[in-house]
């Protein structure tokens, strides 16, 4: 199933907030929720090249790289 361009800007919405926050683990009421920082952004990526596929825009490269020669 398809999923609308609403929907996924809500998903998109709710990572980039757990991303905002910086916590790694959250207890409410005694029940303890971990995130995996590294999977909320590969998902975000995922999600966003989707939303962007969906409206017909170009998966564009990046125009510069990082290169740590150290």
């Amino acid at each position: 199933m398809a999923r609308s361009a609403s929907d996924l800007q809500e998903s998109i919405n709710n990572l980039e907030q757990i991303l905002d926050t910086g916590a790694s683990m959250v207890t409410i009421d005694g029940e303890t929720t971990q995130f995996d920082l590294s999977a909320i952004s590969a998902r975000l990526r995922d999600l966003k090249a989707e939303l962007a596929t969906l409206q017909g825009k170009k998966n564009r490269r990046p125009l510069f790289n990082r290169v740590d020669l150290s």
